[in-house]
């Protein structure tokens, strides 16, 4: 949104000398704005055909060239609209931004998102759009109900009642289509038409924008056919705008010609949704449609779909085949599922089900880019019908036949807790799961919540990764009253979720009651010296656990010293690791007193804790005695040479070796 204005701004704010030219740009005497859809062949063509004049001489045409040639760096390149274009064409475009050709010439391009990635890396400065900002959005509400302010602040409290601070980086799916000032007017009239009512998701929205535009097309031509539903009486035309929007973006266009509509152009022009515009051809005119936005033709194409499996032209499973659906089309996809579920709740099962089973077919990148397009679905579908998200939850769960499940960081949505939600839901019926990967996915203390209860249901998973979440001391306390109950769960990832003592408490005692865990990492979080306390306990007790990782969490001789007293008592923790925190000397002592009286740790990791020839000489002595350690990491210390070599001979004592890591 706001690429080709941007451009065209450009342009004329060169032309005519109008404001200050940014500071970023160069002093330039050419700057040439072209539109990539329409450059067939290469740059020269299309300044030919788009920006000289169709009776010009060829002698001033090859006088302009050649003024171009010889002096590229007073020439600007505008391209406009990179993600319209063929991607077999792409290479034209990647040899001008890697200057092998014009490689003195300056260059802006406009893309979207995930066109503009491909060539990104080739690129020196990076702008982004970002459209309507809160403020700008809340202002234009506030205008257009200006007259009933009741209304204005009802939408706002609506769309963004969710805020907990002005920094807040969540969004609802309906908040995020503010971001565009169309869609921020979309929203108002339909709230003012239903009197203060949203739609619950994207479907639902669109579908009352193209009834709200239908209403006011018969007003204006004075018809009226209020007894039945619109977009029955004018399923025809819709369905002629989806085949044409499902053919473009099949084709990776945003716009088409006039002769692509077979005649039908002035009824379809009638309605609205379309856009016209003279081609960028000076030399073949023509008329060029395009839907007011993208989220439009996505919207249309949907339609088209559903219509086609609703009617029994096309089943699911075949609309699946194509990978597209997956990708760039992946809109039209959720749009199709909202609209089946919005007339037939066992089409939507069908549907929910194919998309299951497709995704039992596929490896590795594809598992996740499936998994997401299903929860995307029945997100939709749910919205639609509120009865319907149990049936589809079970049959995702049910179904699903993966043993490893690495969900990719925030869902693939602008607000991931719904489903995050859903997916929960579905694994409290799932029997094949065993590896859960869910890292980077801002759950917090009330996913956590959520996620206990499926643990306390799920009887199949042995690994879940929960790092670099926002788990927190309220999430590690619902977690483990899980694991007490969990009965399967042999290993848990918590690092890098800021739980403080607080949450070690709580997991202290899920460790001593849990039956199954044997691996627990903590690292990165803040336990300080009074968690590590509460830990101790746990592994003085009869616990299972083999590995406990305390990285990173600004323990001190305190800390370890109850972490002491612990390993002397504890006989099934295999490797302790302590790394970058504060223990010292005295720390690294009281450790080593253990190890003479320990009898099952194999591996200690006392790297990066300020331990000097004190600490060691302790460790060099605990080694003579411990026949058990195989390997101590003692790396980036302040030991001496002598201290080191200490270690080293302590580490072949007898017939036992170990590895020492210095």
């Amino acid at each position: 949104m706001g690429k080709t204005t941007y451009c065209q701004k450009l342009a004329y704010d060169w032309a005519t000398k109008q404001g200050e030219w940014d500071h970023s740009f160069p002093k330039i005497e050419v700057l040439l704005l072209l539109r990539c859809r329409h450059i067939k062949s290469n740059i020269w063509e299309a300044i030919d055909d788009q920006i000289l004049p169709e009776d010009i001489d060829e002698a001033a045409k090859e006088n302009f060239k050649k003024f171009i040639r010889e002096n590229q760096s007073k020439v600007l390149l505008v391209l406009d609209g990179l993600d319209e274009v063929d991607p077999r064409k792409l290479a034209m475009y990647v040899k001008l931004v890697e200057s092998k050709e014009l490689s003195d010439c300056h260059i802006v391009l406009t893309s979207r998102h995930e066109a503009g990635t491909k060539l990104r890396r080739y690129c020196n400065t990076l702008w982004e759009i970002v459209g309507f900002t809160k403020e700008d959005a809340q202002s234009f509400i506030r205008k257009h109900f200006r007259n009933i302010e009741l209304l204005a602040e009802k939408l706002i409290g609506e769309l963004w009642h969710d805020d907990l601070d002005d920094d807040s980086d969540d969004e609802s799916e309906l908040k995020g289509l503010t971001k565009n000032p169309l869609n921020t007017a979309l929203l108002c009239v339909i709230f003012e038409d239903f009197k203060g009512v949203l739609p619950k998701n994207r479907t639902q929205l669109y579908i009352e924008i193209v009834l709200c535009v239908l209403r006011r097309y018969e007003k204006r031509s004075g018809l009226s056919s209020i007894s039945e539903h619109l977009m029955v009486v004018y399923k025809k035309e819709l369905l002629l705008l989806g085949s044409m929007a499902l053919r473009s973006l099949r084709k990776g266009e945003l716009y088409f010609e006039e002769h692509e509509f077979r005649g039908n152009l002035s009824l379809l022009i009638k309605f609205g949704f379309l856009s016209i515009q003279a081609g960028g051809s000076k030399r073949k005119p023509c008329m060029c449609c395009g839907f007011l936005h993208k989220s439009f033709q996505e919207f249309f194409a949907g339609f088209y779909l559903a219509c086609q499996i609703l009617g029994g032209e096309v089943s699911c499973s075949s609309v699946l085949i194509d990978e597209r659906y997956l990708h760039e089309l992946n809109q039209v996809f959720v749009f199709m599922s909202g609209i089946v579920a919005s007339q037939c709740e066992e089409a939507a099962v069908s549907l929910c089900n194919s998309t299951v089973a497709h995704i039992n077919l596929q490896r590795g990148d594809q598992v996740q880019s499936n998994f997401l397009l299903a929860l995307r679905c029945i997100s939709e579908c749910s919205a639609q019908k509120e009865n319907l998200q149990f049936r589809l939850v079970c049959s995702l769960g049910k179904y699903l036949r993966l043993k490893t499940l690495k969900v990719p960081p925030y869902f693939g949505f602008d607000d991931p807790r719904p489903s995050i939600e859903l997916f929960l839901d579905a694994l409290t019926v799932n029997s094949t799961i065993t590896s859960l990967d869910l890292q980077k996915n801002s759950i917090d203390g009330n996913g956590a919540a959520s996620l206990s209860q499926a643990l306390k249901a799920n009887s199949s998973l042995t690994s879940l990764d929960l790092s670099t979440n926002r788990i927190e001391d309220t999430g590690a306390a619902s977690l483990s009253q899980a694991l007490t109950a969990n009965s399967s769960l042999t290993s848990l990832d918590l690092s890098w979720n800021g739980i403080g003592a607080t949450g070690a408490a709580s997991l202290s005692q899920a460790i001593k009651a849990s039956s199954s865990l044997t691996s627990l990492d903590l690292s990165f979080n803040r336990i300080h010296d009074t968690g590590a306390a509460h830990l101790a306990q746990s592994l003085k007790a009869k616990s299972k656990l083999t590995n406990l990782n305390l990285s990173w969490n600004r323990i001190s001789l305190t800390g370890a010293d109850y972490l002491s007293r612990a390993l002397t008592a504890n006989s099934s923790l295999t490797s302790l690791d302590l790394s970058w925190n504060r223990i010292g000397d005295s720390g690294a002592s009281s450790l080593a007193q253990a190890l003479t009286a320990n009898s099952s740790l194999t591996s200690l990791d006392l790297s990066w804790n300020h331990i000097g020839d004190d600490g060691a000489d302790s460790l060099a002595q605990a080694l003579k005695a411990n026949s058990f350690l195989t390997k101590l990491n003692v790396f980036a210390n302040e030991i001496s040479l002598v201290a080191a070599s200490a270690l080293e001979r302590a580490a072949v004592t007898g017939n036992k070796k170990v590895n020492v890591i210095l």
